[in-house]
C-alpha cells in the first residue's frame, strides 16, 4: 500500500512540473481528506505556492505515518498480553478433550461445578469489560494538534501579516508567535513549523507515556479477575472431571 505522504509527494512533483492536478480523495483517510481540503482552500484563498504547500503536507503525513506505527507496535504488547490470558480457558477445554478427559460430562447434572461456572464466566465478563476500557485509552489520538499552525504558516507564507493571516485561519493568541520572531530575528514561518512541530511530538510523547502505563495497568484486571476466572471455568471442572473418572 503506497503511504499518504508519498502520494502527495506525488502530486506535488506534479505541480512543479507544470500538470494540473485532480486529488482523489478516496486515496486518503477521512482525517488526511479534511485536513488536505483546508489547506488547498487556504492555499488557493491566500495565492500561496502549491508545490510547496503539498511538499511540507507530504512532510507532516510522513511524520503522522512512523508516530502511528511505533504507537501500534508499542500498544500492540499490553493487547496481545490480555488476548493470550482471556484465550486460556478455551485452550484449556480444547486440550482436556484431545486428552480424553470427560470435562463435558461433570456439566450435565447440577453440581458444584455449575456455580464454579456462573462465577467464573461474571469474573471474565467483568475483566474483559475492565481491560477493553484501558485499552480503548491507551489508543492513539487521530487528530493533529498542529494542522491550524499548518495553515497559518501557508497564510505568512503567502505574504499576510501575522494578525490577517490569524484571523483567516481563526487562529488565536498569536501575540507569543510575534514577540519571539521579532525578539530572535527568525522567520515567522519557520518559527510556526517549528511550534507546529513540537505539539506533535508533545502529543506523540503523551500517547507514548499513556501506552506504557496501560501496559502496567491492564496486569489489574488480569491479575484480580480473568486468572481467577481462569480457574474456576478451566481448572475446577478438569479437576471434578478427572476425579469423577477415576
Amino acid at each position: 500500500m503506497i503511504s499518504e505522504a508519498k502520494t502527495i509527494r506525488q502530486y506535488a512533483e506534479l505541480v512543479r512540473a507544470g500538470h494540473r492536478i485532480q486529488i482523489k480523495p478516496e486515496q486518503f483517510s477521512k482525517t488526511t481528506v479534511q485536513d488536505l481540503n483546508q489547506i488547498l482552500e487556504l492555499t488557493a484563498q491566500v495565492g500561496g505556492q502549491l508545490a510547496s504547500t503539498l511538499d511540507r503536507f507530504a512532510t507532516v503525513l510522513l511524520t503522522r505515518e512512523q508516530n502511528k506505527t511505533e504507537l501500534e507496535l508499542a500498544v500492540a504488547g499490553p493487547k496481545a498480553s490480555s488476548r493470550l490470558v482471556m484465550s486460556l480457558p478455551i485452550l484449556v477445554f480444547v486440550g482436556s478433550g484431545i486428552a480424553g478427559i470427560p470435562i463435558f460430562e461433570v456439566l450435565r447434572s447440577p453440581s458444584i461445578v455449575w456455580l464454579s461456572l456462573l462465577l467464573g464466566l461474571l469474573l471474565f465478563w467483568l475483566g474483559t469489560r475492565w481491560t477493553n476500557r484501558l485499552m480503548a485509552l491507551a489508543e492513539p489520538r487521530n487528530e493533529d494538534p498542529g494542522i491550524t499552525l499548518e495553515l497559518l504558516a501557508i497564510a505568512v507564507k503567502a505574504g499576510l501579516p501575522l494578525r490577517s493571516a490569524a484571523e483567516t485561519v481563526g487562529a488565536t493568541d498569536t501575540s507569543e508567535l510575534q514577540q519571539l520572531a521579532a525578539g530572535s530575528g527568525i522567520a515567522l514561518y519557520e518559527l510556526i513549523i517549528e511550534r507546529a512541530n513540537s505539539l506533535r511530538l508533545d502529543q506523540f510523547n503523551r500517547d507514548r507515556m499513556r501506552i506504557q502505563k496501560t501496559s502496567v495497568s491492564v496486569l489489574w484486571p488480569l491479575g484480580l479477575t480473568v486468572l481467577p476466572a481462569f480457574v474456576l471455568i478451566a481448572i475446577i471442572p478438569v479437576g471434578a472431571a478427572l476425579i469423577q473418572n477415576n
